[in-house]
């Protein structure tokens, strides 16, 4: 009986021993850390999610004859960062350009008095604002170029007149989750569309540079929601019967029928759901955001919108995010997806969704920056100045974008270029 004592002690012992040493091992701090979701981030009150800002610039010349004179977001001067180019007259005037936020310099080339190239350099102010003053005699901080763009292809110098783009002359992107007023998984390649505008632009002495024409390019990259969304445009500074508009398909330059939203308040909306008829998506039942089932570039739906306007209007009363609005419509029950802070066309907002920011204040005044924005200030549509790579399915943005969450929760003042910066992870990434 005394030995069957001891040895079920001794079992007891050993057995609290292990339990002891197991627990020993357990430390929560080493434990995996959980993976970051979109929906954890805390993001600051005053953030707009904005990747741009129209500048406030002045340029001017001492030159009697206007200066052709084409702007650039690298100093190489590509033509895929170029901005703009413009007649630079003998006076000071105002140039509205789409700058992105991480940008802190801009580059310009032109010709002086003699002949030569010049490239300018310069600095961006906190604000956005820059100026070029064009003068033969002071070339401090200019110098000649032997080699580089030839501004001269870009422009018929008898006519003086020039284009500015927008976001550059590259592709800029829209990416949008498509469970409004739900938040859905946040990779954000429910839909996703590359947009680039080109204004053509004219100046008279003393006056703003105006445009009579804008070209639109509108690309469609991936849809990998689950409900039946179209694409639209609306240009709020753009009454319907100010303008003339044609569409075509940019691949086979055939004309397509332009089809208009009629509104209470007469803006110019395009239907753009061109982009989204007989999409080849293979054995997927989405639309490249799968490995195995990837489109080639050249097989990206794409649509051209030619707007020719009655009386020409400053550009810069276009540039600004809520006037030129991409949005999508459900087609079949009208839910709208719009950019943060844009009041939807003839959608039912649902004003009492606890889930979103109020719209409507006790008193009754209306905060209109509060549509589109979840009570997190999560946002459903996200507009890039680049042709940024979309997520592929199911894939974690914020692993994709690794910079993105920092950006997003220092209210934009970090990590500003996150989806050009070269951190993103390839893998989880498409790119078109």
């Amino acid at each position: 009986m005394k030995k069957k004592t001891v040895l079920f002690a001794s079992c007891l012992l050993g057995t609290l021993a292990f339990s002891s040493c197991e627990k020993n091992l357990y430390d929560e701090s080493k434990q995996p850390e959980k993976e970051l979701q979109m929906k954890d981030l805390d993001i600051p009150a005053d953030f707009q999610w904005k990747l741009t800002q129209v500048s406030e610039t002045t340029v001017s010349s001492t030159i009697p004859t206007p200066t052709i004179v084409s702007f650039f977001l690298d100093e190489a001067c590509s033509e895929e960062e170029k901005l703009a180019t413009i007649p630079v007259y003998a006076e000071t005037s105002s140039l509205p350009l789409s700058i992105p936020t991480y940008a802190k310099t801009l580059y310009a080339q032109y010709k002086n008095g003699s002949g030569a190239m010049i490239k300018a350099t310069m600095p961006i102010n906190p604000d956005g604002s820059f100026s070029l003053s064009i003068n033969d005699n002071n070339n401090t901080t200019s110098r000649a170029v032997t080699r580089g763009h030839d501004i001269e292809d870009d422009i018929d110098y008898d006519k003086w007149e020039g284009v500015i783009y927008h976001p550059k002359n590259g592709w800029g992107t829209i990416m949008f989750e498509d469970q409004f007023p739900s938040l859905g998984d946040y990779d954000f390649n429910d839909f996703v569309v590359n947009y680039k505008v080109q204004f053509e632009v004219g100046k008279q002495k003393g006056n703003d540079y105006k445009s009579k024409q804008i070209v639109i390019g509108l690309r469609l990259k991936a849809v990998g929601g689950i409900f039946p969304y179209s694409p639209y445009l609306k240009l709020k500074e753009i009454k319907k019967h100010e303008a003339e508009v044609e569409m075509i398909n940019a691949k086979t330059r055939k004309p397509l029928e332009v089809k208009y939203v009629d509104n209470k308040k007469n803006y110019l909306i395009i239907d753009c759901s061109e982009l989204i008829k007989n999409l080849p998506k293979g054995e997927s039942q989405y639309f490249n955001t799968e490995r195995g089932a990837l489109v080639s570039t050249n097989d990206l739906p794409e649509i051209i919108i030619t707007i020719d306007l009655n009386v020409a209007k400053e550009v810069e009363e276009i540039l600004e995010d809520d006037k030129f609005d991409l949005y999508l419509k459900r087609n079949d029950d009208g839910t709208e997806i719009h950019m943060n802070g844009i009041e939807p066309v003839g959608y039912k907002y649902p004003f009492k969704d606890s889930n979103l920011l109020p719209v409507y204040e006790s008193d009754g005044d209306e905060e209109d920056d509060n549509y589109y924005f979840s009570k997190e200030r999560l946002i459903w549509g996200l507009r890039v100045p680049g042709n940024v790579a979309h997520a592929v399915e199911k894939a974690n943005f914020l692993k994709a974008y690794p910079g993105f969450w920092k950006w997003a929760t220092s209210s934009g003042k970090n990590e500003q270029n996150w989806y050009g910066q070269g951190n993103a992870d390839k893998s989880l990434l498409i790119y078109n």
